[in-house]
């Protein structure tokens, strides 16, 4: 782990060089670099793989008072540049994480070769957004476990929990974030709309939805894709935080999605056709 200061905010990464692309992991709000570790895991020792904890989280700088998506987009533009990444990266995201690759592809497309949005978080609907907005302002003030648990626990049901170990880990590392950074991030969303972005993407693009995700349902899922003639869309059994519930699926769909000629659904139902790859009560993807 290293800390680099970009753009008058000191973020911790670990890039671990190596051979083939680059891979940029974004995690979701309340989330860390960490959060990708299990999925990394999977990937061969030789992968190239950039994550970070995001401007407010883990332990990179945290936000006092607003933020915005450009900052969060900027903020990746410097630390590629900064670390000499010059070449088109395999950008993955999940959630927020997500809604800030499509910005950062949107703004920079000749820097992203290929595109993954997992539960994409691309706004909040208008006649949701006063609402969101005090619950933003509740989360800083009060805290995350007075107030940001129900949003943890619609993202992480009990269907999905088939590791206690690990749900409870992470359970316990999302309480312990900052409060005011989540708030922070929380009310950027609630301001969000990407959907000039989401019409300005080209190239390889692919939308995954999970099937058990209450906070971006499938319907959310397909909605978006429609709105970016690039995208192909999926949705698996899986949930909200999806490289930490199904960090198997994940890792071989980014690998795959580069290296392999099939369609995205063709590689997806590859890996779901194999019982061993099932899980759980609901029999989600590993």
């Amino acid at each position: 782990m290293a800390w680099m200061e970009v753009n008058d905010c000191a973020i911790r990464y670990e890039f671990r060089q190596g051979k083939g692309p680059v891979y940029v992991l974004m995690h979701e709000m309340g989330g860390t670099l960490e959060s990708w570790t299990q999925t990394v895991s999977y990937f061969p020792e030789s992968a190239q793989i950039l994550r970070y904890d995001q401007r407010g989280f883990g332990l990179s700088e945290k936000i006092v008072g607003d933020v915005s998506i450009d900052q969060h987009i900027e903020d990746l533009a410097a630390l590629l540049d900064k670390l000499e990444i010059h070449e088109p990266i395999v950008l993955a995201g999940v959630a927020v994480g997500a809604g800030i690759a499509i910005g950062f592809a949107a703004r920079y497309p000749e820097r992203v070769s290929h595109l993954v949005a997992f539960a994409p978080a691309c706004g909040i609907a208008a006649e949701k957004r006063d609402n969101a907005v005090l619950k933003a302002s509740e989360i800083a003030q009060k805290g995350i476990r007075a107030e940001g648990q129900a949003i943890f626990d619609l993202a992480f049901p009990e269907s999905l929990q088939t590791d206690k170990q690990k749900y409870h880990d992470y359970r316990c590392a999302w309480l312990a974030s900052d409060s005011r950074s989540l708030g922070a991030i929380y009310k950027m969303l609630a301001g969000l709309d990407l959907s000039e972005a989401l019409a300005k993407l080209s190239g390889n693009v692919v939308f995954i939805g999970g099937e058990f995700d209450a906070l971006r349902p499938p319907a959310e899922i397909r909605r978006l894709s429609g709105l970016c003639p690039a995208a192909q869309a999926l949705i698996i059994p899986s949930g909200h935080f999806m490289q930490v519930i199904s960090p198997k699926y994940v890792a071989n769909m980014l690998l795959r999605i580069v290296n392999d000629q099939e369609s995205v659904q063709q590689l997806s139902d590859a890996f779901l056709n194999h019982e061993e790859n099932r899980v759980g009560e609901v029999r989600h993807a590993a």
